[in-house]
């Protein structure tokens, strides 16, 4: 599947990496990602953990925070839980594309215009799941910034 719309280089990299890593199945694992073949995006990089509940309602852990992404962005939400993400209307507004990556086991990208420190920014995040037996357990999420805040 190739997603054209994507601004990024480093971005559309990373999708054709996933797809390389997929080999022809619905999404790679975990297990075939090589965080030393991500070293171009790689503080752009966050990792969730899929937890599925009762009903098979969705949580989302942060298991990595890229590094670049908590310093545009000023917080660190490694090991904790969507719900408790700083920005409360974000994380509404997230929680569907989630949701739709890992059921649907596809691809997807975020755009969102914002201010921060009162300049105006967008940022283009590609959503890509991992897992196996056909179920997505993890989201691999590549984020790019434009123009850059912290320039």
């Amino acid at each position: 599947m190739l997603i054209p719309s994507l601004d990024s280089h480093a971005l559309r990299r990373l999708h054709a990496y996933w797809m390389d890593r997929a080999a022809g199945r619905a999404m790679p694992s975990r297990a075939d990602i090589d965080p030393l073949d991500l070293g171009f995006i790689l503080g752009d990089l966050i990792l969730i953990d899929v937890e599925r509940g009762p009903a098979d309602a969705l949580r989302y852990r942060y298991r990595l925070y890229g590094s670049n992404v908590v310093q545009r962005q000023g917080f660190d939400l490694t090991g904790q839980y969507l719900e408790q993400h700083p920005w409360p209307a974000f994380a509404s507004e997230i929680v569907p594309c989630y949701d739709r990556v890992v059921r649907s086991r596809q691809p997807e990208i975020f755009s969102r215009q914002q201010e921060l420190d009162g300049r105006s920014f967008r940022h283009q995040s590609l959503l890509l799941p991992l897992g196996q037996h056909n179920q997505a357990n993890m989201l691999l999420i590549g984020v790019a910034f434009s123009p850059d805040p912290t320039a």
